[in-house]
């Protein structure tokens, strides 16, 4: 497990690696004071699965860090702090896996842990062939889409598998993050770059929203960021 946590107060900073390493024993946690040092050692190859960022800093706010890190590390996760919710709305734009109120209390860290180790557990288990069956993590799927008698599960990394099964099958073994968009394509809202009237972006693809069920699509997508951002959605 590696974290990372920016924030242009030493003072915070060293504070919330200290309530970070009691929550987290076997976590390895990195700090940051400027969000550039932090994208650096990103780009450098370090991969972090939790990132807390400070939304109030200089010279780049939380809020711009965190678009260019879902842009470039769409499997890193980020936790939000701030003394106050009036960023809400643009938190949970962002698709926050939380939403932390300063002073931080340590019931909330531990509250974090838990619900990332629930997030990492759920998997589905699909047959390949015959002879192969594999446990995938719903986080590694971003969309699911039909292929004649098959489904294409497309993953995080690029890569896909290919199943024998129906879709609607498929669809009742997955949970809430995932959205049937149309009759062909299911996607892990997680996954969700940009959602339109009529369409969501997914990795670079523009998918077509079912014309009957748009506005409901929307809302159910809004509502479902607004739950993550609060910690009222648990995986």
């Amino acid at each position: 497990m590696r974290i990372a946590v920016c924030d242009d107060m030493q003072k915070d900073l060293d504070e919330m690696r200290g309530w970070l390493i009691q929550t987290w024993q076997d976590a390895e946690v990195d700090t940051f004071i400027r969000g550039a040092e932090l994208l650096r050692k990103m780009r450098m190859g370090t991969r972090y699965d939790l990132v807390f960022l400070d939304i109030i800093m200089k010279p780049e706010n939380g809020i711009d860090l965190g678009r260019r890190i879902l842009r470039d590390f769409p499997d890193s996760k980020l936790v939000y702090v701030s003394n106050s919710r009036e960023y809400g709305p643009e938190i949970y734009e962002l698709n926050a896996f939380y939403y932390l109120l300063k002073p931080c209390e340590t019931e909330k860290l531990e509250e974090i842990r838990r619900r990332y180790q629930k997030y990492q557990d759920r998997r589905i288990t699909v047959r390949l062939n015959k002879d192969h069956l594999e446990n995938v993590p719903f986080h590694r799927i971003s969309y699911i889409e039909n292929e004649h008698n098959n489904l294409l599960i497309h993953l995080t990394n690029g890569s896909f598998l290919r199943i024998r099964e129906s879709m609607q099958r498929f669809m009742e073994s997955l949970d809430e993050r995932f959205m049937r968009v149309n009759r062909g394509v299911i996607v892990n809202m997680e996954a969700i770059e940009r959602m339109d009237s009529d369409s969501c972006r997914v990795e670079g693809l523009i998918f077509m929203l079912s014309r009957k069920e748009r506005s409901e699509m929307r809302k159910r997508y809004n509502d479902w960021l607004f739950k993550n951002a609060m910690g009222e959605w648990e995986p």
